[in-house]
């Protein structure tokens, strides 16, 4: 395993990056911990972390790479925004990203890119360049959404917990790293979400099988 930081937050605590397997021709990217008040995304995060330490799942053409917390800190203070308010998950330089928002969290910065956690994944997309990005959240209700290419991935996930497959999450995600990925990049991006308050057990277990799956699987 391979560790380095890929940026510190507002507040300067580190944002912690871990390889697990030496492949460069396919990077796989998890995420936990966008939104602060999302704990149970963080968990997950943590547990497949120690999982992939401890098991070897990649293929040799392949690598993992996990943060297990993007926004340390919304997570400390458990809020959803990050130390200057923005929503992390709407400051991505995306071709609709808007300065609009309905609600304070929601606010997505002054301009696009403008936090320093969201220029570090920026960095870290450019240097490990993702074939799949799995982002990790929790939301009622609880569901498998996928950005650009990601729909059948979603669905191959989907098949181990029966989590709903949704192509639109129910509300605009101007500026988000679906966004980013489908836009951008062209890359497939599942924004998998737990339940909410769902049990570190109960979220391991509904969830382990779902991203060796997704780690399997052939774009």
């Amino acid at each position: 395993m391979k560790t380095w930081v890929l940026a510190k937050s507002v507040k300067g605590v580190p944002l912690e990056v871990f390889q697990h397997g030496l492949g460069t021709q396919e990077y796989i990217h998890i995420y936990g911990g966008f939104h602060g008040d999302e704990p149970e995304s963080v968990d997950l995060a943590k547990q497949l972390n120690k999982y992939f330490e401890f098991h070897d799942v990649t293929m040799p053409h392949q690598s993992i790479i996990v943060v297990p917390v993007a926004n340390p800190d919304g997570y400390s203070k458990n809020q959803r925004v990050n130390a200057h308010g923005v929503d992390l998950n709407r400051n991505f330089p995306t071709k609709n990203w808007t300065p609009h928002h309905t609600e304070p969290k929601y606010f997505p910065g002054k301009k696009p890119a403008s936090e320093p956690e969201v220029k570090g994944f920026i960095s870290l997309i450019k240097s490990c360049p993702p074939r799949k990005i799995i982002s990790i959240h929790s939301l009622i209700p609880h569901q498998i959404n996928y950005d650009g290419p990601g729909k059948k991935m979603a669905e191959a996930m989907a098949k181990h917990n029966r989590y709903p497959v949704t192509e639109h999450i129910g509300y605009p995600t101007p500026g988000s790293l679906g966004d980013y990925g489908a836009q951008e990049l062209g890359v497939p991006v599942v924004t998998y979400e737990l339940p909410e308050k769902i049990s570190s057990e109960q979220a391991w277990k509904d969830s382990l099988e779902a991203f060796l799956e997704a780690i399997r699987f052939k774009i």
